[in-house]
């Protein structure tokens, strides 16, 4: 298969082969405060920084 040379295509490829991609599920009725602190702080921060900030905390405490 010839690869493509599109930016769209390039990028794809760049991102399959450097990220892990995640896929996570919330529940609107079990997890709205979750929810609505990713959605007002997205901008600011980012989903993927409060996502890796959040695990590295939980990870350093679970240490202790």
């Amino acid at each position: 298969m010839a690869k493509t040379f599109t930016s769209t295509d390039v990028k794809r490829r760049y991102n399959e082969k450097t990220y892990k991609r995640i896929i996570l599920y919330l529940r609107y009725d079990e997890d709205r405060e979750l929810l609505d602190f990713i959605e007002e702080n997205k901008e600011k921060i980012g989903t993927t920084q409060l996502f890796r900030e959040a695990l590295e905390l939980y990870i350093r405490e679970s240490v202790k």
